[in-house]
């Protein structure tokens, strides 16, 4: 399921099992913060603008009832988007890949193609949210710890572990995420020492900004039709398997997916700033490869039918 090529070289964080009576390995490795994250600025006053009335013909399978229900609390929500919006330079790494000597941009994208994959055919379904917080887990980790390719999906499948228990009614246990790698390469108790790595690390906060988070409100706030939400999550998920475009700052990606999407549903554009026009640009590049296999019509009603709850 996950290349082979993963699993290469003796890493520089090794986890050798030394089994106690209740099955756990001993943690007896330390991991060194080598990597100061910097400031990712991002977009910080383009999220007023409102798209106008759907222009293009969906067909009738794909019509539902756009209808969006008011806040009960408007004011408190606008206070939490605010907040996340403060957050978002602090728990989004910047060139996170800087001072991995083994790790390449590529590597990282098999390892998140592997969690898409994971997330979106277990049975019940993942969320999106819990996609996007394991990634956001595994970036921030590698931008603060040096680690070998052979640890490379053992660190995946710790940050999925550790995001369907943040996001999901019912998470994983230790031995379904282990079940998932590839057989025999992990063990539970070296999964759950690198979650008290992973923890430790990044100072228990979990709670964080992803660019899914963001989209999800401003296509409520924007009363963006259904299907222009789908198409827009569907290229962030695609994305994230992009480093380059994971340098953008997660609002900004929001507003560019939703930005994208409603100039091909509904054949709309808003007025951005220069942050969110740059990112964009990068998924156009996204979006002319998806349609390389797939025309317009299908793409949409593919998006429809994986998005659509």
């Amino acid at each position: 399921m996950f290349p082979a090529a993963i699993a290469m070289k003796p890493s520089m964080m090794k986890f050798q099992s030394r089994r106690g009576s209740d099955g756990e390995t001993s943690d007896s490795d330390y991991c060194e913060d080598i990597y100061d994250v910097s400031p990712m600025h991002g977009c910080t006053d383009a999220f007023t603008s409102a798209a106008t009335a759907p222009k293009w013909s969906v067909p009738d399978q794909m019509i539902v009832d756009s209808t969006v229900q008011a806040p009960a609390d408007p004011t408190y929500l606008n206070e939490w988007f605010l907040m996340m919006k403060s957050n978002e330079v602090k728990f989004h790494p910047v060139q996170s890949l800087n001072n991995q000597p083994q790790i390449t941009g590529e590597m990282r994208g098999l390892l998140v193609r592997w969690l898409t994959h994971v997330c979106q055919t277990m049975q019940p379904r993942l969320l999106p949210e819990t996609l996007f917080l394991a990634v956001n887990i595994v970036d921030r980790f590698l931008a603060v710890t040096p680690l070998g390719l052979d640890c490379l999906q053992l660190l995946g499948a710790t940050a999925l572990f550790i995001a369907t228990k943040m996001e999901e009614v019912h998470p994983l246990c230790a031995e379904e995420i282990v079940s998932l790698c590839d057989e025999g390469q992990y063990t539970r108790g070296q999964l759950r020492m690198l979650e008290r790595k992973v923890l430790s690390t990044l100072g228990f906060h979990l709670t964080v900004p992803t660019s899914i988070l963001f989209l999800e409100h401003l296509a409520e706030a924007g009363q963006y039709d259904h299907l222009t939400s789908c198409l827009a999550r569907h290229l962030l998920v695609t994305s994230l398997q992009d480093y380059v475009i994971c340098q953008h700052a997660p609002s900004s990606l929001a507003l560019a997916a939703l930005n994208l999407a409603a100039s091909l549903v509904n054949n709309t554009r808003m007025n951005t700033c220069p942050a969110v026009e740059r990112c964009i640009l990068d998924l156009q590049l996204v979006l002319m490869t998806m349609m390389d296999s797939l025309p317009l019509p299908d793409l949409l009603m593919m998006c429809y039918q994986q998005y659509h709850q």
